[in-house]
């Protein structure tokens, strides 16, 4: 399958190998080499060496301090280069990113295991519907965002993906799945395109550097981050969904004083506890059920496979989170004036 990247690959190369190109807007401004790195600073080199550290520990343990080491000097290599904390909105924009990749690449990532036993139907099926609907609407976009300027957009965009993601979590039958679906995909479309313009707007100095480090902090941050903490989200979710079933008070040994019984539960921690999560021990579990009635042993083992969908509606805390600082966002602007693109022409640099 990666394979496959190679043929567009090779068709851009044959294309674009004899194209010449234009002067970038920061050479021809007279913004240096060092001034483009300046607007992504200490700061942001920072939060790439905090991803960096995790995925490079979690994949050759034992091997910390030469790691932390590592990681940390290169960002403080770029901090003394550039002699530059960053700008302040960019580093926020940064953050920004770890829950705007885990809204719409974790979630599309994990929706064909989370909406298994929801549907009768391959689950992938909404992954492509969600697609199809992306790609239409990116090919408005332009007209769109200059109507509603990108933060409200975005705000509108956060209650959207808030609305179907909760929908999901609950959505039984085919039409009601795919209408909460439809919600969720208009969520998530503008997402990602939208914060590219501001950040191109907002940091014209920055050139391509703050372009594409934004976006590949994303998937950097959806990879390390975002994956496993989804995956976390669920694994709790199935515990409650267990503990809180009527049925699993009748299974001796299974819940106990509203909770399900810690000989059941495995404590797990990814990263030095920067996720913690219990999961059941399902050889376990499923000892206990035996001898059960078949009704009882149903009931449980529907709510640990409905438990997954369920925790879609854990997940609105990360557009919860865009939203509230796309507001705070909006409200800085609008207390200078208004958004307004910088312009390199008019003395940004």
């Amino acid at each position: 399958k990666l394979g496959l990247i190679f043929i567009p690959a090779i068709i851009y190369l044959v294309m674009l190998i004899r194209c010449e190109f234009p002067v970038q807007e920061r050479v021809a401004a007279g913004v240096s080499y060092r001034d483009m790195l300046a607007e992504f600073g200490f700061g942001g080199a920072a939060v790439v060496s905090v991803l960096m550290f995790l995925q490079l520990d979690n994949d050759f343990p034992g091997n910390e301090v030469a790691f932390m080491i590592l990681c940390g000097a290169a960002a403080v290599a770029l901090g003394v280069y550039t002699k530059s904390l960053g700008r302040p909105l960019m580093f926020v924009l940064i953050l920004l990113m770890t829950p705007l990749a885990t809204t719409e690449i974790g979630t599309d990532g994990w929706i064909s295991g989370i909406m298994a036993n929801a549907v009768t139907f391959h689950a992938g099926w909404i992954l492509v519907y969600t697609s199809v609907i992306m790609m239409v609407l990116r090919f408005y976009a332009g007209p769109i965002v200059h109507r509603l300027q990108p933060l409200p957009l975005l705000i509108l965009s956060c209650i959207l993906a808030i609305a179907g993601l909760f929908a999901l979590s609950g959505a039984s039958g085919v039409g009601l799945i795919f209408a909460a679906a439809t919600l969720y995909a208009l969520g998530k479309t503008f997402f990602w395109p939208t914060m590219l313009g501001i950040v191109s707007e907002q940091t014209p100095k920055g050139g391509a550097l703050t372009l594409n480090s934004v976006s590949g902090i994303g998937m950097l941050a959806v990879g390390v981050l975002g994956f496993p903490y989804i995956g976390a989200l669920q694994a709790r979710k199935e515990v409650s969904q267990v503990a809180s079933l009527q049925q699993s008070q009748d299974v001796p040994g299974l819940v106990v004083d509203g909770n399900v019984s810690a000989d059941l539960l495995e404590e797990k921690s990814i990263y030095y506890g920067t996720i913690d999560y219990p999961s059941l021990k399902g050889e376990e579990v499923e000892k206990l059920l035996k001898g059960q009635s078949k009704e009882t042993k149903e009931a449980v083992e529907t709510a640990q496979a409905g438990s997954a969908q369920k925790a879609l509606a854990n997940m609105t805390i990360f557009p919860l989170i865009m939203l509230i600082t796309y507001i705070l966002l909006y409200l800085y602007f609008r207390s200078k004036g208004g958004y307004k693109p910088l312009e390199l022409s008019d003395g940004a640099h």
